[in-house]
């Protein structure tokens, strides 16, 4: 099926002029969702949260909310063509087919399934997965509960609680799971218990992907790259930037990263490189998400997708 790409200017004046984009994430070949801020240099506590629908029955639908500092997004498959826009400090709402609005924020003990807000997400084998400080990690299930799966993880050391994670997490399947943060914390998920990993670095983490030639990357300050699994890891790249790598995901057999400065990709030989991509894509930099096969990247200046042949400027 060839799908249309192009956002109607009918749909721009609704809800993208004006603002940027702070997330995005691919549902599907035919749906993406984001979220959107005011423009301004101060925040406005605003944002707009929704989806587009490409092809025969193309759609827009967004809300606005208040609040919601700092909000992550993450698709749960599992609830259908489904978006979550997850606050860190608080706030769930949802977009799609398992709802449209606010929900319950997910709730918050020394147990879990969060003790603070969340600090990421991913999909994984279909489903919604978070993480957060103290070293949690939940997610969720087909009755929209939140399920911890904390099981033998402990509580870092109460003196030195910033050097430890989660807030990144990423996942081969259920049971091979990789949640990371602090200055090299890093944890396997087995589907049972936690295994924490050996690594060699104390810089900050700040994202991670399970990549598709079985390794995983994690971004660390300052535009660092450390590659590796359980415990055999090497810092493939070291930089001096301001801002770390937002997102790294898997796209077409490479490695693929980004911040509000550009967009690289990871060669062979594991050296970073500038991403060969047209000026439309790279002017988007800024937040990356892959799924069924396309590539969305957007940011302060717009967003772009890759279809798996070319490349479209959609706002």
């Amino acid at each position: 099926m060839v799908i249309d790409y192009v956002v109607p200017e009918s749909y721009k004046d609704r809800v993208f002029n004006g603002r940027w984009f702070f997330d995005c994430a691919v549902i599907d070949r035919a749906n993406v969702c984001f979220i959107m801020f005011d423009e301004g240099s101060v925040d406005s506590g605003k944002r707009a949260f929704g989806s587009i629908r490409f092809g025969e029955a193309a759609n827009l639908h967004a809300r606005k909310y208040s609040g919601f500092a700092f909000p992550i997004i993450g698709v749960a498959p599992n609830l259908g063509k489904t978006a979550f826009m997850l606050g860190q400090v608080s706030g769930v709402a949802v977009t799609g087919d398992a709802g449209d609005g606010i929900l319950p924020n997910i709730p918050e003990s020394a147990e879990g399934p969060l003790s603070t807000g969340p600090d990421a997400a991913a999909t994984i084998d279909g489903k919604l997965y978070v993480c957060a400080g103290w070293r949690h990690v939940c997610y969720l299930d087909d009755d929209q509960r939140w399920v911890s799966i904390r099981n033998n993880l402990t509580d870092p050391p109460k003196n030195r609680v910033m050097d430890f994670g989660f807030s990144a997490i990423s996942g081969f399947h259920a049971n091979d799971i990789y949640a990371a943060g602090g200055r090299g914390d890093v944890w396997r998920f087995d589907g049972d218990r936690w295994h924490q990993c050996q690594t060699s670095t104390n810089m900050l983490i700040e994202s991670i992907c399970c990549a598709g030639d079985g390794f995983v990357y994690i971004g660390l300050q300052s535009g660092g790259l450390m590659r590796g699994r359980e415990d055999e890891w090497e810092v493939i790249h070291q930089d001096n930037m301001s801002v770390p790598f937002k997102d790294i995901v898997w796209y077409q057999d490479k490695v693929w990263c980004t911040s509000e400065y550009g967009l690289w990709t990871v060669a062979k030989d594991g050296k970073l490189v500038d991403a060969d991509v047209p000026p439309l894509a790279s002017a988007c930099a800024g937040n990356l998400s892959t799924a069924d096969g396309i590539l969305m990247v957007a940011g302060l200046h717009g967003a772009a997708l890759h279809d798996g042949n070319e490349w479209h400027r959609l706002v």
